[in-house]
């Protein structure tokens, strides 16, 4: 787009331009800042343009409404002075703002996956023929991941967070930010271009669709395609996050549906991913100064070229919303973000532009409050809080972590523990499947909280008999979900085992999540009410936990699982009994470690896939016995415990 900044009047009066969501003078860590102010007359009713200067940058206008606001502020590392100026009202600000970049957080990278044999173009009506080629998608794709990290830096500081935002993947490249400037040398978002391995027609094929009613589980989905393509790169052979925009999605007009599209965003092994079609691209602003214009452009979207996705981008400024916002949105999936009730990982997205512009096509002027969806939920803001893509430097030295995932233990009267020996964040809480109510713990991070069913039951304001599901956050990124807490309960207290006298009650199951078709097995620590000694434990196992057998001093034995792979045989001393086990797991059992009474830990045995988990008797009761499931091998285990 072609434009020419007017000149800031040379000598202004007093100034009554106000800015409200930045302190003079504050530190913020992203390289462009989303201001929010007033200027003009409060009372008054205008639309009329602010110019924004600031250091190393071309000028750029913003629409200031009825004294409203909001604009998109360069920054360069160190100290910066913006100025914000309204000719109209002879008015003019000097405003200071310091940007530290956090070089040590994890980056987000910005791709863009195309075919094969690719023509590297991707849908536009015919207005904008010529604004289809891989350029102008790398330029658009570099505009939209600013945006999201101004907006996730400005939702954490209203949410008394700090400016929290993730990073981009930054190099010394030509600039095309602005179009007044475009091709300069600047610090700038790279934008990575990978060549699938698969071609267009796979990519397009319509089971892989996600809107398409012919879709086929037994055919590997987009998301997969583009995993595998990463996979394949030595740039993303390493823990990454990526946002990913598929280039060759299609409107097809006589299917009536967008083909090599899939909106999905989450995570496979060290790989975040969240991936977006390209069929709403044609609506992105291409630079800072084309944010403005794209979000008033109420073209309708003619659907003889381009889609009209899910029937809610009917004008160019909403398929712009829908584009970014929505992406953004699965982005937000890779960093651990769930479905909220409200705000972006809602559908909060369609009002998207109200995060960036001041008015909208029939509606202005929009002050912050009245950005209606375009917000993180607080849930979102706790998740994101101890995200290690998210860290400020007053979080102190980040120290060790323990890796292990929490758990849910269950203990008499009603009562359950959540133990997470990283330290808890954050609980959350739904009634019948919908958001009700959470826990947040922000100060501290506790390893173990108890709660009893009826205090969850008076927080949530429900009965005990509605369905309640647990959601536990831990500060490692780890969770654990409950999906009936009072099904978890009672199938997990009042237990009688042979041997034990009284009801004993039975731990969180690690590993598979289903049980169907396994062999079931069960060790039990007593006889008679009375303790036996353990004598050894013969341990099958090999790339991932086989089994093992449990010899007491008495001849007999119990087996936990199967005797498959090599075997390796544990020694246990007179007086020593199992008091815990570290586990590894995810499908199945990857490997086991014993703690004994005495202090003494097992060696490592199995494969050292899945993630960390410690089990063992909450405090105040005793280990009685371990249970597990298997097929080939060990896929659950878990263990039983009563009052000490």
């Amino acid at each position: 787009m072609n434009y020419q900044a007017p000149p800031i009047p040379s000598r202004p009066s007093s100034s009554n331009i106000q800015i409200t969501n930045v302190k003079d003078g504050e530190t913020v860590h992203q390289r462009f800042l989303l201001v929010n102010g007033r200027a003009g007359p409060r009372n008054g009713s205008f639309d009329t343009p602010i110019y924004v200067l600031c250091n190393d940058f071309p000028q750029t206008e913003w629409p200031c409404v009825d004294s409203y606001f909001k604009a998109m502020v360069h920054l360069v590392p160190g100290a910066n002075t913006i100025t914000f100026a309204v000719p109209r009202d002879n008015e003019t600000l000097h405003f200071h703002v310091n940007y530290l970049p956090l070089l040590q957080n994890p980056p987000l990278s910005l791709v863009i996956f195309v075919g094969s044999d690719s023509e590297a173009t991707f849908d536009v009506p015919p207005e904008k023929r010529d604004q289809n080629t891989l350029d102008i998608a790398v330029q658009k794709l570099r505009v939209a991941g600013y945006m999201w990290q101004a907006f996730c830096a400005e939702q954490m500081h209203r949410n008394g967070m700090g400016r929290r935002a993730f990073r981009l993947d930054e190099g010394w490249l030509p600039d095309t930010i602005s179009c007044q400037d475009s091709g300069v040398m600047r610090n700038t978002a790279k934008v990575h271009v990978i060549r699938s391995k698969y071609s267009v027609a796979e990519i397009r094929d319509i089971r892989r669709a996600q809107q398409s009613k012919d879709q086929d589980e037994s055919v590997e989905s987009l998301f997969g395609l583009f995993l595998d393509d990463l996979h394949g790169n030595p740039l993303f052979d390493k823990p990454c996050q990526v946002a990913g925009l598929v280039l060759d999605s299609h409107w097809d007009i006589k299917k009536q549906l967008t083909v090599g599209h899939a909106a999905l965003g989450g995570g496979a092994g060290h790989t975040k991913l969240g991936i977006f079609g390209s069929h709403l691209l044609h609506a992105w602003p291409t630079c800072i100064e084309d944010i403005v214009p794209a979000f008033m452009n109420n073209t309708p979207t003619d659907t003889r070229y381009v889609a009209n996705d899910a029937n809610e981008s009917g004008n160019w400024w909403r398929a712009a919303n829908i584009g970014m916002g929505a992406m953004m949105h699965e982005v937000g999936h890779s960093y651990t973000l769930g479905h909220t009730p409200t705000g972006i990982m809602s559908r909060g997205y369609n009002n998207w532009n109200r995060t960036f512009v001041a008015k909208e096509p029939g509606f202005a002027p929009i002050s912050p409050e009245q950005e209606a969806g375009s917000h993180w939920h607080r849930l979102d803001i706790m998740r994101l809080r101890f995200h290690p893509a998210f860290r400020v430097p007053q979080d102190g030295p980040i120290g060790s972590r323990s890796p292990s995932k929490p758990s849910v233990v269950a203990l008499e009267g009603g009562q359950f523990q959540v133990i997470a020996p990283a330290g808890i964040s954050l609980l959350e809480m739904d009634v019948e499947g919908q958001y009700r109510s959470h826990f947040e713990f922000l100060q501290e991070q506790p390893r173990v909280v108890t709660f009893n069913i009826k205090d969850i039951c008076d927080r949530c304001q429900c009965s005990a008999n509605e369905k309640i599901s647990l959601h536990a956050v831990c500060i490692n990124q780890e969770t654990k979900d409950i999906d009936d807490l009072n099904s978890f309960l009672n199938s997990h207290g009042g237990v009688y085992l042979p041997g034990v006298s009284g009801p004993v009650l039975k731990s969180d199951i690690f590993g598979n999540e289903s049980d169907q078709g396994m062999a079931k097995y069960t060790a039990i620590f007593y006889r008679n009410n009375r303790p036996r000694q353990l004598k050894c434990i013969l341990v099958n196992h090999g790339a991932f936990l086989d089994g093992f057998t449990l010899i007491y001093d008495d001849g007999s034995q119990d087996q936990i699982g199967t005797t498959g792979g090599g075997r390796t045989q544990f020694d246990v001393e007179r007086g020593e009994h199992i008091q815990g086990l570290v586990v590894k797991s995810g499908a199945w059992i990857d490997g086991v470690q014993f703690k004994l009474s005495s202090g003494r830990l097992s060696p490592w045995f199995g494969g050292n896939g899945g993630g960390p988990s410690q089990i063992h008797a909450p405090q105040g009761y005793d280990i009685v016995g371990i249970f597990g499931s298997a097929k080939n091998w060990m896929e659950q285990i878990g263990i039983f415990y009563r009052r000490s």
